[in-house]
């Protein structure tokens, strides 16, 4: 085909439509078999600083909503955790009201429950979830508690009818000059063994635990207080490392039967099972907000379940269990504090959760329009254009026959 001047224009006009119209033909048939408008950022140019911070926004939503996820599910198997420690509670509940009646007493074994109970309290303690463990703190990679210390110490109790003081002489109590042997044992099965030498008269309450204070180190301590802390002051010489602990008249004296010491478990106000620490966990949760959530295995509540516990699972003393009772009623009246602090986080987390899923489906439906086209439509407009190209060439192919022959006939 030859172009002339007179057909110049019309050919150039024909053929850059032509192009531009095979071009978009292209564009289209690459968007139909895709489904996006472009394969690079220059396709979309007007849209790409929108499509970029879009993008950005929603992979940071999408880890917001990963953390809320892993936190919730910690908090619910915490929560899942104190529901069974409340449900073990008040069955002991029942147990001890039921061991300490005279009719029902001897159906209960109530060591034996008790002991099955602490531990099953120390594997809720140490509940783990993807290898954290969820009451320690933050010193998640080992237990909360030690299993072995979790029981009430050893401890030697003096008899509920002497009202002792510091200043109470031993001469006043009717007891003569002797020794007392002090074997004291940790949970490893080291021991250390102590003599403490008293006089009569002469000495009183507060020279004897004075001299087992000093005498005994670490191992063992002596103090005047009630049976679990309330009631009237007794004697009380226990193990400090959750061990055993042994006493012995050795020098020929009675001070261990005139004051009736009688070995009852009597754990201290403490947690010494816990092996975690005071940090309460954090998550990022949003842009400019973290969580902070979780309890400590060291939580009151808890400790007043092992210490009731701890005390029914090494006696069947009566006042013993009555305080034990005490303490386990404690544990249930706290409990509950314990299980809406829980649930107060898991509240806080899903509402995060809520708005950064709603986010996500805006975010992820702006992204897909600047992104995607409509198939079906794409497919229509397309077959205008393959029309449209295929007139323009037909356009062209008569263009090139015109001539002054052609014309005149």
């Amino acid at each position: 085909m030859v172009t002339r001047v007179a057909t110049y224009t019309n050919h150039t006009l024909l053929s850059d439509l032509a192009l531009r119209n095979a071009a978009r033909v292209t564009d289209l048939q690459n968007q139909a078999s895709s489904g996006y408008k472009s394969r690079d950022y220059a396709g979309i140019a007007d849209s790409a600083q929108r499509l970029l911070n879009l993008e950005g926004e929603y992979t940071r939503t999408e880890q917001y909503l990963r953390n809320t996820t892993q936190t919730k599910l910690r908090l619910q198997s915490m929560e899942n955790a104190v529901d069974s420690m409340m449900t073990i509670a008040t069955n002991m509940k029942s147990l001890l009201i039921q061991a300490s009646s005279i009719e029902q007493g001897d159906d209960v074994n109530i060591k034996d429950e008790a002991s099955q109970a602490l531990q099953q309290i120390a594997n809720l303690l140490n509940t783990n979830l993807d290898g954290r463990y969820l009451f320690a703190g933050g010193r998640s990679e080992q237990p909360a508690v030690d299993p072995e210390k979790i029981g009430a110490p050893d401890n030697y109790l003096s008899k509920s009818d002497l009202l002792l003081t510091d200043t109470t002489t031993l001469a006043s109590l009717g007891a003569t000059s002797g020794q007392l042997q002090i074997v004291s044992t940790d949970i490893d099965g080291n021991s250390v063994t102590s003599t403490v030498t008293y006089t009569v008269p002469g000495d009183d309450i507060g020279d004897i635990m004075d001299a087992i204070n000093s005498n005994t180190g670490d191992n063992a301590i002596a103090s005047l207080r009630g049976l679990g802390g309330t009631g009237s002051p007794r004697l009380n010489i226990e193990n400090v490392g959750n061990g055993s602990i042994t006493i012995t008249e050795i020098g020929g004296g009675d001070l261990l039967t005139t004051l009736g010491m009688e070995k009852i478990p009597n754990p201290r106000i403490d947690a010494d099972y816990y092996q975690g620490d005071d940090q309460i966990m954090q998550a990022r949760i949003d842009d400019d907000y973290n969580v902070s959530y979780g309890i400590l295995a060291d939580n009151p509540a808890f400790q007043k379940l092992v210490q009731g516990l701890g005390i029914a699972a090494g006696t069947e003393d009566e006042d013993a269990l009555v305080v034990a009772l005490g303490f386990v009623t404690d544990a249930i009246d706290d409990l509950p504090n314990v299980q809406s602090k829980i649930g107060l986080d898991i509240a806080n987390i899903e509402r995060f959760e809520t708005r950064h899923e709603d986010f996500k489906v805006f975010a992820a439906q702006a992204i897909s329009d600047i992104e995607t086209v409509d198939v079906p439509l794409t497919l229509a407009e397309l077959s205008q254009h393959e029309t449209a190209l295929q007139a323009s060439f037909i356009s062209i192919s008569r263009a090139a026959d015109l001539s002054l022959a052609n014309y005149l006939r």
